[in-house]
């Protein structure tokens, strides 16, 4: 690295620990480096500085049920539920069932949100009936969310009116190509579940290898100029089965450096809280992740119907790998 190149890097670097967050060209620029650079390294460590320093290097944890799987209509060519190659038998949990998986997140008061996972298709009733069950059983300050396909804005009224807190929702990377879904529609339903009250959590996914550093930043973009509470970025799984396995997935250190990369533009957002990464990984919460989830039930980079006993963390795990990176357990009892 010559002393003009060491300048440059510097500066955007700096910028983004001062307040003033690169924009869209100095995000490429930090993206072309190779992720096992000295540029990539130093990038990685102003992203685990900025995170640990704005959040008083406190970690939090979240959970995901998957209550329901079937072969999806969106048919995404990287997700085990897509139509035309599911893996999955249809199923859909019961009320009970629902109990049972959010009370095993429950152990402790270190759930900080809760989201509920539907096929993109999906029962709006079937759904709220799902949200009074979770909320039965959780402790009151943990948020509850939606991860649910494109909707209109009575369904996000009547979730906002069940205490819904926001919503997972993303245009993915090759929205409309590798999938079947309009990503003029996805952005739309981020718009009206922002304006029916409710928050967005939104994520650069799913990333694979052929997706270059204009790609990844223009879609980082779009939450991050919807005002997103939470941002993150998530690797493609090379799921056996999907029409993509064979192109293969990225490493978890080129992760943790986009993973860095979206945490330096991401606080530029006013309601920005926190940045996560999918799947969890140690060099990511280094690299300015500092959010983790605990998953049950349908997962769609599981071939297994319930991804706990497979893929999906529990809640020790999530627990255990946050404090090797040295965070603090975000703990509920604390806005007491």
């Amino acid at each position: 690295m010559d002393k003009w190149s060491l300048r440059k890097l510097h500066g955007v670097l700096e910028k983004a620990l001062t307040g003033d967050y690169p924009d869209k060209e100095d995000c490429k620029y930090l993206l072309n480096f190779h992720e096992a650079s000295l540029e990539a390294s130093l990038t990685r460590a102003a992203a685990n500085e900025l995170i640990r320093r704005k959040n008083q290097n406190t970690a939090i944890i979240l959970g995901q049920v998957g209550i329901c799987a079937s072969e999806c209509e969106g048919s995404c060519k990287f997700c085990t539920f897509g139509e035309g190659h599911a893996t999955v038998a249809p199923f859909r949990l019961t009320q009970e069932e629902i109990r049972q998986k959010v009370l095993s997140f429950c152990d402790k008061d270190d759930l900080y949100g809760l989201f509920l996972m539907t096929m993109h298709d999906y029962d709006l009733y079937y759904f709220l009936d799902a949200v009074k069950t979770a909320q039965s059983v959780i402790n009151p300050l943990t948020k509850v969310w939606a991860n649910v396909g494109d909707s209109g804005s009575p369904a996000f009224r009547e979730m906002k009116k069940a205490g819904i807190d926001g919503i997972y929702h993303v245009c993915r990377l090759g929205e409309g190509v590798d999938t079947k879904l309009n990503p003029k529609d996805r952005v739309k339903t981020m718009e009206k579940a922002l304006d029916a009250g409710l928050k967005l959590y939104t994520c650069l996914e799913p990333i694979g290898p052929e997706h270059t550093p204009e790609e990844l930043v223009e879609n980082m973009f779009i939450g991050i100029d919807l005002h997103c509470t939470q941002h993150a970025a998530m690797r493609r799984t090379a799921t056996p089965g999907t029409p993509l396995a064979n192109k293969g997935q990225i490493s978890e250190l080129r992760l943790a450096q986009i993973v860095a990369v979206v945490a330096l533009a991401a606080y530029n957002s006013p309601n920005m809280t926190h940045i996560g990464v999918h799947e969890p990984n140690q060099l990511a919460y280094v690299s300015g992740a500092n959010i983790i989830t605990a998953e049950t039930g349908a997962n769609p980079r599981d071939t297994i119907l319930e991804t706990s006993k497979n893929r999906g963390m529990d809640m020790a795990a999530c627990r255990k790998m946050l404090l090797e990176c040295g965070f603090s357990v975000y703990q509920l009892q604390e806005e007491r």
